[in-house]
């Protein structure tokens, strides 16, 4: 279930999904050319931003799963691009039916908006191309009428017989099975251009013509064999410029006239980047990230490259972290209680009848309506925030500890499921990376990392964020242990005030210093690893009222609208 509405939400469902790695953030979108990675630019979340990167992603996937190799330069990597766009999306689709929708929408969206329109004779053969793939194979009704209109530029330049070969091999291509099968049908339709049918036989029926003539001249060799033709011949010169025409203005952009060799060796040449998809929806999103106002720009999640750091052996003061952990343990279940309605009783009276005991009433039990009561559960997920940036030198090691000793407390907690994170941009690492996923039972191994390089807590922020929004527990906690140092302390701030009001609770614990209180209003600050416990406390009976209030503020609501 997608619960963050945001591009963020959206790309860690859609990545998590495909197994693909996907980024929201910066003001530039791109895709790998291996498929491992896409970034997405920040942008708000509207109707066009959501159709056109899930668009990206779905075609990018294909690309990933069933594309082995590169493409060459010129018109011919153009015509591999497009004839392999339609075999990827058409595998696509046979495994993922749902995406037909997406990839559709995409098509759609630039045929309306004119982008397909073909320019010159290189556009058109290659719309011909993409109108048969996308509207013939994928259905794609919208881009039915560009085959016509590529259809008469080529007609133009090169007869019908020409279109005719073009539809001969490309009725092919739900047949193609591989990468190796488009770049062998691509290199045929170049082929074609290169050498068109009504060429071939113009100077056939020439040479034909030259023999004759020589014949009847009594220019033969006598021995009634052909005689080659020169290459300066005049009269061949002559017929081939009645062939290929002399280009002029129109040739090559459906003027009427065959362009010359020389004007179809520069077609061969370019590259026209015409029906490139995934190129024009990323310029698009550039586009939309360009014109978005910086001052919107703080308020709108980013997804940040996530990684994953490996267990590093050392030294943790494990013994005061465990001890910590247990005097924590027991408090804090009575502290993390939220209230969950569910149906425990019948009563006598009431609005809701309880089909299934009505013929209980025949043996004198009159209790067939069913009552709610308030059972207190504890349905909780939480994500810790670690600062191991280089500030954090002499204070890691109890930084450390705690991050240790308070995921050792939540995991042993029925009901609450729990997430570690350290952020530090490490070299060759993300800025950001899990050490201890949801589910899985800590080890003091994990948090035995040394502090490296810079502070982007607002990029922490926005990780756990979109981590607890994919989480289905109604309550969700983010905690911060951190000197209080951010890189960017007006991100930082920007970070916390969407987060919290995405519903999730924010406190921080404060690690021998007290510049926490510049960012996070439920704070606390420890020296050591023994007073973690009165801190938690401290931190979690702040969250409980903070909830509680919220709760009464609701109730209140609801009387006065009754």
């Amino acid at each position: 279930m997608i619960r963050d509405q945001e591009l963020a939400g959206l790309a860690m469902t859609l990545g998590k999904d495909a197994k693909i790695k996907i980024t929201v953030g910066g003001d530039g979108s791109y895709c790998k050319p291996d498929g491992s990675h896409i970034n997405i630019a920040r942008m708000p979340s509207t109707p066009l931003g959501r159709m056109l990167m899930t668009g990206l992603v779905f075609h990018e996937i294909g690309h990933k799963n069933y594309t082995k190799g590169g493409r060459p330069d010129g018109l011919l990597g153009d015509m591999m691009n497009v004839i392999e766009d339609v075999r990827v999306d058409k595998e696509t689709i046979k495994a993922r039916p749902g995406t037909c929708f997406n990839l559709e929408a995409v098509t759609t969206h630039y045929v309306n908006k004119g982008s397909l329109e073909p320019a010159n004779l290189a556009h058109a053969l290659l719309g011909k191309v993409m109108a048969y793939g996308f509207g013939r194979v994928l259905k794609h009704k919208s881009i039915l009428p560009l085959e016509i209109i590529c259809n008469e530029m080529m007609d133009d330049a090169f007869g019908q017989e020409f279109i005719d070969d073009v539809d001969a091999i490309i009725k092919g291509i739900p047949k193609l099975r591989s990468t190796i099968d488009t770049t062998v049908m691509a290199q045929k339709l170049i082929d074609l251009l290169i050498n068109p049918p009504s060429q071939k036989k113009q100077q056939q029926q020439a040479v034909s013509q030259e023999v004759q003539q020589q014949s009847q001249n009594g220019k033969g060799n006598g021995s009634g064999k052909k005689q080659a033709t020169k290459p300066d011949d005049p009269q061949l010169e002559q017929d081939d410029t009645k062939v290929s025409g002399s280009g002029g203005n129109g040739a090559g952009k459906g003027g009427g006239k065959r362009p010359t060799p020389e004007e179809i060796a520069e077609m061969l040449k370019n590259k026209t980047g015409y029906g490139d998809l995934s190129a024009l929806i990323q310029s698009e999103l550039d586009d939309i990230a360009e014109s978005t106002p910086c001052s919107e720009l703080a308020g709108i999640p980013m997804l940040p490259d996530i990684g994953r750091l490996k267990a590093n052996y050392g030294k943790l003061d494990e013994v005061e972290a465990i001890s910590a952990a247990s005097r924590m343990r027991a408090r804090m279940m009575g502290l993390l209680q939220s209230i969950k309605m569910q149906p425990k009783s019948f009563g006598l009276s009431g609005r809701k009848l309880a089909n299934g005991r009505l013929v209980r009433m025949a043996t004198g039990d009159p209790r067939i309506f069913r009552k709610k009561t308030e059972a207190k559960v504890v349905n909780t997920a939480v994500v810790v925030l670690l600062d191991l940036s280089g500030s954090m030198n002499g204070r890691y090691e109890v930084a450390n500890a705690a991050a240790f000793a308070l995921h050792t407390t939540l995991f042993g907690l029925k009901g609450v499921v729990i997430c570690s994170m350290e952020f530090s941009g490490k070299d060759k690492e993300p800025d950001v990376n899990v050490l201890v996923d949801f589910g899985k039972k800590p080890k003091s191994d994990n948090f035995n990392h040394h502090p490296f390089d810079g502070t982007p807590t607002d990029t922490a922020i926005w990780a756990g964020r979109v981590m607890l929004l994919q989480r289905p527990e109604p309550r969700k906690i983010m905690l911060i242990l951190t000197d209080g140092c951010p890189d960017d302390s007006n991100e930082t701030k920007a970070a916390t005030r969407r987060t919290m009001q995405d519903g999730i609770e924010i406190a921080a614990i404060g690690i021998m210093a007290n510049s926490v209180k510049h960012y996070w209003d439920n704070h606390k600050i420890i020296e050591t690893i023994q007073e973690l416990p009165v801190a938690m406390f401290g931190i979690m009976e702040g969250l409980l009222i903070d909830a509680n209030n919220s709760c009464h503020r609701s109730n209140l609501s609801g009387r006065s609208n009754s």
